[in-house]
């Protein structure tokens, strides 16, 4: 039982250096599903904003295809820099909730739908941890000291 204290304290010293490693991790995840979408054009985000429908939705899907493009592109690089990590885990939350009930309606089996559900849960979760000391945000709006400013 010792040792399970004994690392949990280990790991619970480096949370920052773990969510640093996740918002790098996911970040890229989300710029590598991201770009194929901005840069599918005009047709391609037509394509992606039409499963709207499912949902009774069929206004501008060019647009929504596009913003759901923009979204996750930027919204990954945001998320590894850790730059407006929050503002930008509340919109791609946003993002895959839609994505899950597209999913949902379209009559999608639960396990694919489980995907979007699950990432936007993740996004969730990290909006209350914050992106952590090794961030953009964190150097941006707190006071550091020029010693750990060159550590950074």
């Amino acid at each position: 039982m010792k040792s399970l204290q004994y690392i949990n304290s280990i790991i619970a010293s480096k949370k920052d250096i773990g969510l640093l490693v996740f918002r790098i991790l996911i970040g890229i995840a989300f710029i590598w599903h991201g770009v194929p979408k901005l840069l599918s054009g005009p047709e391609g985000w037509t394509a992606l904003g039409s499963m709207m429908g499912a949902l009774g939705i069929h206004l501008f899907p060019t647009f929504f295809g596009l913003l759901s493009g923009i979204a996750e592109t930027f919204g990954g690089l945001f998320i590894l820099l850790g730059l407006f990590y929050r503002p930008m885990a509340f919109l791609l939350v946003g993002n895959l909730m839609m994505g899950t009930s597209i999913e949902l309606a379209s009559g999608a089996p639960l396990l694919q739908a489980s995907r979007p559900f699950e990432e936007g849960v993740f996004f969730l979760g990290v909006i209350f941890a914050g992106p952590g000391r090794y961030s953009l945000d964190y150097l941006l709006h707190n006071e550091v000291s020029e010693e750990e400013r060159n550590l950074i």
